[in-house]
């Protein structure tokens, strides 16, 4: 039996004893998405970010099998596919956007979202890396060089071979500028599951060429998805 939650918030200037001004806000049967509010704008005129590649997505789960959020962000993904998954695994490495992450999932009463505080890679990628944060609402960050940098962060990366998961259907990634390597780190798991769908994006064509490169290697075939100019589907 899950627990129902409901939002309770107080002024931050009062003694925690006065209830004068406090607001409470409840949800029935909703996923809740936690977003950012400098999107705020975006959000109300678009819906969420990607909603038609989400809503497209939907063909390649399997309620018998798993779903995988590599660079899950606060969960659009996660959260709208998780009803047609067995299980969803949503891997998140930035602290505060992994909270918001939890957070979505906890008011969205998704038992089947496992959460997980780190990145994926490589062998060589594993261990504690410094995280390069570029955005206030969390996008963008990566442990790669980048000139426009506003904050760091160490996280922890692992192999998606290391977290030994198999009956995967479906797997997104979005890493800005890792995919490569955590493909590299992924090839016993994609062979375990026969090789599941991959929805990845590219914005580095010097990494999109190595990366596409071991995806076919891996057996696998490229498709340039409509409407996105970075997104690929690579399917078998």
């Amino acid at each position: 039996m899950s627990t129902n939650y409901f939002i309770l918030s107080k002024s931050r200037t009062l003694e925690i004893t006065n209830n004068n001004n406090n607001d409470y806000v409840e949800f029935n049967n909703k996923n809740v998405y936690i977003l950012p509010s400098n999107n705020l704008s975006y959000y109300r005129s678009n819906g969420l970010f990607e909603n038609t590649l989400i809503e497209w997505c939907k063909q390649f789960c399997d309620k018998n099998k798993l779903f995988l959020d590599i660079g899950a962000h606060s969960g659009t993904y996660s959260i709208s596919l998780a009803p047609y998954c067995k299980q969803v695994y949503s891997f998140e490495p930035q602290r505060l956007t992994y909270y918001t992450l939890c957070g979505s999932v906890v008011l969205s009463k998704l038992e089947n979202v496992f959460c997980l505080p780190y990145g994926l890679g490589s062998i060589e990628q594993s261990g504690i890396q410094t995280l390069n944060i570029v955005s206030d609402d969390g996008g963008g960050s990566t442990i790669h060089a980048r000139d426009d940098i506003k904050n760091k962060e160490d996280i922890v990366i692992k192999t998606l071979d290391e977290c030994n998961l198999s009956e995967i259907s479906l797997i997104k990634i979005d890493v800005e500028d890792n995919e490569y390597y955590v493909l590299l780190g992924a090839k016993e798991t994609l062979k375990r599951s026969n090789y599941p769908k991959i929805v990845f994006e590219l914005n580095n064509m010097d990494v999109g060429e190595k990366t596409m490169n071991l995806l076919k290697e891996y057996g696998y075939k490229i498709h340039d998805i409509t409407g996105y100019d970075n997104m690929y589907l690579a399917s078998v």
